[in-house]
């Protein structure tokens, strides 16, 4: 089984508290400027709603995944737990991934580039921003870099909709949310007056 996050859809308020917290773990920046400019910038995870339904929308770690086989850069690749990595630095935003997604949870996103050590592999450091190809990485990095044993997402959704299913099968839940949050307003410009996730 491959580590990934297991929505449950009755529990979700649509709330997109959960895309905020993405935005704001993968750019660096605090979850208070990340909501200002939720709009603007690309989540990982997408809230999606219908009528009667709300549930949030993540890569699946499909096993094998369509991504990893049309990828021409090995950009994106799949290690031996079944887990696809993505090696931005390689991507050359052809944007073939997005059209092989069965659930379409690739978006493409500007975000600085690491620069690579040609010889070792190795990042150096991060210099140039361009546009490539992004999905749900588990917030792996953030994680590590924070300690964490749960992803961003889990920790902002205020109704404990999510859950982190390790690769033994065991079930990592979020603590209780600290206080409850109401669903974001509809857009003006929604005509259904769905608040819908940003492009």
């Amino acid at each position: 089984m491959t580590e990934h996050i297991q929505v449950i859809p009755d529990k979700c308020r649509a709330c997109r508290r959960c895309e905020v917290a993405c935005i704001a773990a993968h750019h660096g920046i605090s979850f208070k400027e990340a909501m200002k400019h939720r709009d603007e910038m690309v989540a990982r995870v997408q809230v999606v709603k219908a009528e009667g339904f709300k549930t949030t929308v993540r890569c699946h770690q499909c096993n094998p995944a369509p991504c990893v086989n049309v990828c021409p850069a090995g950009a994106l690749q799949q290690d031996k737990e079944g887990r696809v990595i993505m090696r931005v630095q390689y991507c050359l935003a052809c944007k073939m991934c997005i059209a092989a997604c069965p659930y379409g949870t690739i978006s493409m996103d500007t975000i600085g580039m690491p620069d690579v050590d040609a010889e070792g592999g190795e990042t150096i450091a991060q210099r140039s921003r361009r546009e490539v190809a992004v999905r749900c990485d588990m917030c792996r990095a953030w994680r590590m870099e924070n300690g964490k044993k749960i992803t961003a997402c889990m920790e902002a959704c205020p109704a404990h909709a999510l859950a982190l299913v390790l690769a033994d099968g065991s079930v990592v839940e979020a603590p209780a949310p600290a206080k409850a949050v109401k669903p974001a307003p509809a857009k003006a410009a929604d005509p259904a007056g769905e608040a819908q996730p940003a492009a």
